[in-house]
């Protein structure tokens, strides 16, 4: 009897040495899918300094970032967003939202939403949306779109004032015939726009305590002066030391977009 207990609990142990072992690897591939969506280059026209990052969660999450450069060289889209659910049902969307915004026509961003919604909500993936933010830089302008994301941060070179750009509006792939807003503003020499996924501000800590976009701002605000680099790495340093040794929960995304030099 022994014999036969020892026999079952050795083949309960490896079957669930087998299933965990299939969800690490398709946890990973998730991970590997999640960052082949990421863009390979980071442009460098209209006088832009930029950087970004995606630190990734334990289980893998939806963010997503992109460039998309205008052919004539003139303007240049920059996205980020957040898909829901989780491996590969968040892979599907970002594959979906990549493809449809590859040849963007130059209109405004808030247009752009509108139509990858409609592409989005024809597909049909069920309760699956997607959270976007979209700029569109061009000359010394900023056009700037949102679906229920976070907010955007302006900062003014030449005043250290930092505004927070914050627009309402449902995900994409919730209502079909959804509109939404725009907001523009100037984008002069030594500004910067940041933007970020939820990731960062609802970091959790030891205790559970969320860091906040208060102190996302703060650290926006006191290092607005810096690089592009700087800037990013500014904020996950915040994001490490309120983490500790913890892992974060959630994908943290951050991507600054500094104009650097004036258009020639």
């Amino acid at each position: 009897m022994l014999f036969a207990f020892y026999v079952k609990y050795q083949k309960r142990n490896q079957a669930k040495a087998t299933e965990d072992k299939r969800k690490e690897e398709e946890l990973e591939e998730a991970r590997q899918f999640q960052l082949d969506m990421l863009p390979s280059e980071t442009p460098d026209e209209l006088g832009l300094d930029i950087s970004s990052t995606i630190k990734t969660a334990t289980e893998v999450g939806g963010d997503y970032y992109d460039y998309f450069p205008q052919k004539d060289g003139k303007s240049l889209y920059v996205v980020v967003g957040d898909a829901t659910g989780h491996g590969m049902t968040a892979g599907m969307m970002v594959s979906i939202t990549k493809a449809g915004l590859y040849g963007i026509p130059p209109i405004p961003p808030n247009d752009v939403a509108r139509r990858l919604n409609r592409v989005i909500k024809k597909i049909g993936l069920g309760l699956n949306r997607l959270a976007f933010n979209m700029a569109r830089f061009w000359e010394d302008r900023v056009e700037f779109t949102s679906a229920a994301m976070p907010p955007v941060y302006h900062y003014h070179g030449d005043t250290g004032k930092l505004d927070e750009v914050l627009l309402k509006g449902l995900p994409l792939g919730s209502i079909k015939d959804e509109t939404f807003s725009l907001e523009e503003f100037d984008f002069n020499q030594g500004d910067s726009l940041v933007f970020i996924s939820d990731g960062l501000p609802e970091a959790a800590n030891h205790t559970g305590e969320m860091l906040g976009y208060e102190a996302v701002y703060n650290c926006i605000k006191a290092n607005g002066n810096q690089s592009a680099e700087e800037q990013k790495q500014s904020l996950l340093d915040l994001g490490n030391a309120w983490l500790g040794d913890l892992q974060n929960q959630d994908d943290i995304t951050i991507v600054v977009v500094k104009k650097s030099k004036p258009l020639e």
